[in-house]
């Protein structure tokens, strides 16, 4: 087995902490989000303080299933999302905008799109090898 399917090179780790675009989303024909891994350094820090601050208003306890969600969704509108492509309001271009990309990932009624921005994290972590092959080649 090739140690490269094993053991992350530099470039790699590099896209996940610092990001790329990603397309081909389930349901989202001509969108692509520029994200960072969910294994990004940032994005490891940024959850386990939110789990932290979770965990205090606990007072302890395990958290719920509903706290890890939240979590996850306001990690992934901090740290994971950094801009998009191909949203469009009524045909309108929707610019990136990091406040409202937080109320869509956040809010109950934005399910949907922050499920399309952790498939894409998550294809970040899992293909880094494949997407910095990708830039090198460009």
């Amino acid at each position: 087995m090739d140690i490269k399917n094993l053991v992350l090179s530099d470039e790699a780790v590099n896209i996940i902490d610092n990001g790329t675009w990603v397309d081909n989303l389930p349901g989202a024909d001509g969108v692509s989000l520029f994200v960072t891994g969910m294994e990004s350094e940032a994005a490891k820090a940024a959850m386990i303080s939110a789990q932290s601050d979770a965990r205090m208003k606990n007072k302890g306890d395990p958290l719920t299933a509903l706290q890890h969600s939240d979590a996850t969704r306001k990690v992934l509108a901090d740290v994971v999302l950094k801009d998009w492509k191909g949203l469009t309001d009524n045909g309108k271009e929707i610019a990136y905008d990091k406040q409202l990309a937080k109320k869509w990932i956040t809010s109950r009624n934005g399910e949907r799109f922050a499920g399309l921005v952790l498939i894409a994290a998550q294809r970040v972590d899992a293909m880094a090898g494949e997407f910095a092959e990708k830039v090198a080649k460009n």
